[in-house]
């Protein structure tokens, strides 16, 4: 009876009993104590490729079934979590389903707790360790794509003095996504031969193949991270000061920026999403600008190999032209979008910051990358953030300007491309 189950799911099948009794009794091979049956369920659920054949499955109730087997020892709970993510990576009208179902089942206190399980002391379990982690940062990510999700995450793993305006006591230093960010900022775990160095053709690849990758099991965190900061709370924790003895005050924001320049393009994305999605706080636009100094950060990715005279220097960071002919730009397509968009949500915050992003010569970047960016996208929303600086050039009164970014920025939020827009002549641009 197993075996003909299963091979009807792995063939896509008709089944000659009642669908139902089919979807019951897999239920009940996910939930027995024998090792080799709940492998053998799994397996059939991964080898569900349709999105329909998926949706049956999680109609059937196999979420939770999973979700009590993500916790067993090997190899049925590396399976369950790759099976959960397989599902819940599902493109179908079913993902919303299956969220849901994570975290009726209480998924995201297990993922949790998995991955901030201790790494293991022997070198031939790590693999497997390695495993668990990254698909379990990957879940949390898939999780946090919706509304119920990203709130999800937000009130339970964040402490609550993380999203007050005035912290009242000291943050509780085990909260858990303080403990999930110090292990995706740590060094130790990522393998360093097999880290990924900027691919050109990284957008070319199956997302299977890179999902698939575990030498860097948190890279994933850094998508959870931009999905938190889609909520005013989760931008908050992003966003508010650590005042230390002895040392100037910092933010988490200002942590994660190094990882612009990882080897990983998934951290890169991730975090690129994350700092466009802080730049909606309009303000604290100022002191993104000034204190923290983003313009530079934003703008390294974009800045490429080409070769600056010295009047288009002037005022710029020097880190933008000190490589030279070494310096590559992010090839990544993604990575690009978001932060050409938080440089056109920063325009939207005012004319001072506009007047700030003249001043470190953004025009001068965004020009040179225009020049040889493929994406039709990415091109439209350069061309913008130099219309909007040229506007306020070209002696446009007080408060015109703030008012085209405002009505030119309402669709942003809902699609990579707009209304095509005239180029722009750069030679205007002083």
């Amino acid at each position: 009876r197993l075996l003909q189950t299963l091979n009807t799911i792995y063939f896509n099948m008709s089944y000659s009993q009642d669908e139902a009794q089919m979807y019951e009794d897999l239920l009940g091979f996910l939930k027995a104590d024998r090792t080799d049956l709940r492998v053998a369920a799994i397996d059939a659920v991964l080898a569900v490729k349709e999105s329909e054949g998926m949706a049956k499955l999680i109609q059937a109730g196999v979420v939770p079934a999973l979700v009590k087997s993500c916790s067993h020892p090997d190899p049925v709970g590396v399976k369950a979590l790759q099976s959960l993510f397989h599902l819940s990576s599902n493109s179908g009208s079913s993902q919303a389903q299956c969220v849901e179902d994570l975290l009726e089942a209480g998924a995201m206190s297990r993922l949790t707790e998995i991955c901030l399980s201790s790494p293991p002391t022997n070198e031939k379990d790590e693999d497997q360790w390695k495993k668990r982690i990254n698909f379990s940062t990957a879940l949390l990510a898939n999780i946090t794509r919706t509304e119920r999700g990203s709130i999800e995450i937000v009130g339970r793993l964040l402490p609550d003095q993380a999203v007050r305006e005035v912290e009242l006591e000291p943050v509780n230093p085990k909260a858990s996504m303080d403990l999930l960010l110090s292990r995706f900022l740590s060094d130790s775990f990522v393998a360093d031969e097999v880290l990924i160095e900027n691919n050109e053709n990284y957008e070319l690849e199956e997302d299977a193949d890179r999902d698939s990758r575990f030498q860097d099991p948190y890279q994933h965190f850094s998508s959870v991270l931009m999905n938190s900061s889609q909520t005013e709370a989760g931008r908050k924790f992003l966003l508010r000061l650590k005042r230390r003895k002895g040392s100037s005050s910092t933010c988490i924001l200002e942590s994660i920026l190094p990882q612009l320049r990882a080897k990983n393009p998934t951290r890169r994305r991730g975090i690129a999403g994350t700092i466009k999605n802080c730049c909606l706080e309009t303000d604290s636009a100022w002191w993104l600008l000034n204190e923290l100094s983003l313009t530079k950060n934003i703008l390294y990715p974009l800045a490429g190999p080409e070769d600056l005279d010295i009047d288009e220097k002037r005022g710029m960071d020097p880190d933008l032209w000190l490589e030279g002919p070494d310096k590559k730009r992010e090839p990544d397509r993604y990575t690009r979008l978001y932060l050409v968009e938080a440089l056109l949500l920063l325009c939207a915050s005012g004319r001072k910051s506009r007047e700030t992003l003249r001043l470190a010569r953004t025009y001068v970047i965004l020009k040179l990358a225009d020049m040889v960016e493929e994406d039709e996208g990415v091109s439209e929303r350069i061309n913008e953030c130099v219309q909007y600086l040229r506007r306020d050039e070209e002696g446009t009164k007080e408060g015109s300007s703030d008012d085209f970014v405002e009505q030119s920025l309402k669709a942003l939020p809902m699609s990579t491309s707009a209304v095509p827009i005239e180029k722009i002549n750069y030679d205007d641009v002083d």
